[in-house]
């Protein structure tokens, strides 16, 4: 049977909208986590490095550039020079000077700027971080250990998980909410930005060594089904929030037919494909940021306190 292409717009609102949530930025509240004490993660590629008065206007800034995590060091007496900064008396100091004098002030961050919004966090062995008694690290998914060792972040989005294994859409979607090793469920694509940066991840895995099969069809969390939906083109996520709501641009869907139950699954061209549920495929988990405290600012709820962590260093 040949296949139909839709094109979904946002301007599907002749529905009554009785049973649908319709999402707002309150919806899903993020919030960044103190993970790490006295230390900062390396910032090559930072999203922006900045000076800000306080931690607030730091994450402020981290949200609106779409930061994973951050660098912030709150000053202070006690917090005005790193601890960790032994540097060597005689021709090596002078040398290291040197070569220190040579480097521009984004290469050297941590001398010049107190906020440092990141593109993705650390993962559970924080390899990239460096001891900086000046500095704290934050992350909006908290305390990373006990994420899955096959975790892979897509800088300014989100932190997910391939499996290649193929299951029906029932399994996937428990497979990811169910996990043991993190709270998630199936990707959230609902959106242009979303569905091209996983398609994109997708290309890449591709092109991977060979160790793995490669996906050209991958499910994620949106599904159809006719007992709730309003109309054939009422798709919904894990949160019951419909694609009349999410959608600010066109995405094109392919189907062969819109059954009972239509799931959707993502190619690695960046479109979305209807199948039957029960069709086995690959699919992509996404990891849930961290749970939101009402005290942020001072909370160690999530802060880490594994193999190389640093206690030595005190906010005011």
């Amino acid at each position: 049977m040949p296949t139909t292409t839709w094109v979904i717009f946002y301007g599907l609102m002749g529905l009554t909208t009785s049973s649908l949530n319709c999402p707002t930025e309150k919806s899903h509240p993020v919030q960044f986590h103190l993970v790490r004490q006295c230390q900062r993660a390396l910032s090559e590629d930072a999203l922006a490095l900045e000076n800000t008065s306080s931690l607030e206007e730091c994450a402020n800034l981290a949200h609106e550039m779409r930061g994973l995590a951050l660098n912030y060091a709150p000053g202070g007496p006690k917090r005005r020079k790193n601890l960790y900064d032994q540097r060597p008396f005689g021709k090596e100091s002078r040398k290291q000077q040197h070569i220190r004098s040579r480097l521009n002030v984004f290469e050297q961050p941590g001398e010049f700027f107190n906020c440092h919004v990141l593109q993705c966090p650390q993962n559970h062995t924080f390899s990239g971080m460096v001891n900086d008694s000046r500095f704290d690290y934050y992350s909006l998914y908290g305390r990373p250990s006990g994420w899955y060792t096959k975790v892979s972040c897509i800088p300014e989005v989100g932190l997910f998980v391939v499996y290649t294994q193929p299951s029906i859409y029932l399994n996937a979607s428990l497979t990811c909410t169910n996990s043991s090793e993190f709270t998630g469920s199936l990707a959230h694509v609902a959106s242009e930005a979303r569905t091209n940066s996983l398609a994109q991840w997708l290309q890449v895995f591709n092109r991977r060594p060979q160790m793995e099969t490669n996906i050209f069809l991958a499910y994620v969390g949106l599904v159809y089904n006719s007992s709730t939906s309003l109309s054939p083109l009422d798709f919904r996520n894990s949160q019951q929030e419909s694609l009349q709501y999410i959608l600010n641009k066109s995405i094109q869907i392919t189907s062969q037919e819109l059954s009972n139950a239509s799931c959707v699954a993502l190619t690695p061209q960046g479109t979305w494909q209807t199948l039957n549920c029960d069709r086995e495929l690959p699919f992509i988990c996404e990891i849930h940021t961290a749970r939101p405290v009402s005290t942020w600012e001072h909370s160690h709820s999530e802060l880490d306190i594994g193999p190389n962590a640093v206690f030595e260093c005190r906010n005011d």
